[in-house]
């Protein structure tokens, strides 16, 4: 099996984050305050001192991608340690609060600690998952080469028919027509959720093959240029809805990281200073 940033080096940061959870745990059941556990026990603030510089440094992963300084490591290396490194933290954070919740600064940085966990999970399985399926998708041929590969179709059909003798002329340029002047990108709706109600190249499809039915051998012929012409155009929707779900992930994952860190700040202020 192919290794990726999940795997890499053999899951040498599962391990990484195994062995902090597993020491955490241990802890946590070794620790014996004289209160209930909470995040103002000595080991409370130990575990508290290890999450905060962990998503410190998750949040540096961002600055790490535009960096081309090569004594910084691997960025793949970031990015492995950066998704088991994140998954650990929960288990981290959660024994740092000793399971006391409130409504309170400190428990909205636990909420948005867990907001961003639970979206990198969705970019991991987006990201394991897209790029194959967006390259397959694309055949090794860019957005603007489908797009004159569709337009090529277009004017072969025209063109047939333009040449063919038919009664139906004015029902067929109505279709192919109408296919042609289908938007290509569709809307954000139908690329989030990949609708393809309405198709005018479908409709097409289902005129052409009516009118193949008496017979009309040009509708059987434009028939098969119109498939292809559907094939291609569901490829690029479906690469432009993975694309979309892949931009809209990283809209959500951003800002919600970057306001942990705000509340992260706003936590560690008001214990220190408040307390």
């Amino acid at each position: 099996m192919q290794e990726n940033f999940v795997s890499l080096g053999g899951y040498r940061y599962l391990r990484w984050a195994l062995w902090l959870s597993g020491a955490s745990l241990i802890a946590y059941w070794w620790h014996s305050p004289q209160t209930v556990p909470n995040g103002g026990t000595w080991l409370g603030y130990a575990l508290g001192t290890i999450g905060a510089l962990i998503i410190v440094w998750l949040f540096s992963f961002g600055w790490r991608k535009r960096s081309y300084r090569a004594n910084l490591g691997d960025v793949r290396h970031w990015l492995s340690a950066h998704v088991w490194l994140g998954l650990a933290l929960l288990l981290v954070v959660t024994l740092h609060t000793g399971f006391q919740f409130g409504w309170n600064v400190h428990t909205l940085a636990y909420g948005l600690m867990v907001a961003v966990i639970a979206s990198g999970i969705w970019g991991v399985v987006m990201y394991l998952r897209h790029p194959a399926l967006m390259s397959g998708l694309l055949d090794g041929k860019t957005l603007l080469q489908h797009g004159d590969l569709i337009r090529e179709i277009d004017a072969q059909a025209q063109q047939m028919l333009n040449s063919a003798v038919t009664t139906d002329r004015e029902i067929l340029a109505k279709a192919l027509q109408s296919a042609s002047d289908e938007p290509m990108i569709p809307s954000l709706r139908e690329r989030l959720f990949g609708s393809r109600q309405g198709s005018a190249t479908a409709r097409a499809i289902d005129t052409l093959e009516q009118q193949s039915l008496s017979g009309n051998a040009t509708c059987r012929q434009l028939t098969l240029l119109m498939v292809k012409r559907d094939h291609q155009v569901r490829r690029v929707r479906q690469f432009l809805r993975l694309k979309t779900l892949t931009d809209f992930w990283l809209l959500l994952h951003v800002p919600i990281s970057s306001a942990l860190l705000a509340t992260l700040i706003a936590h560690i202020v008001s214990v220190f200073f408040y307390w």
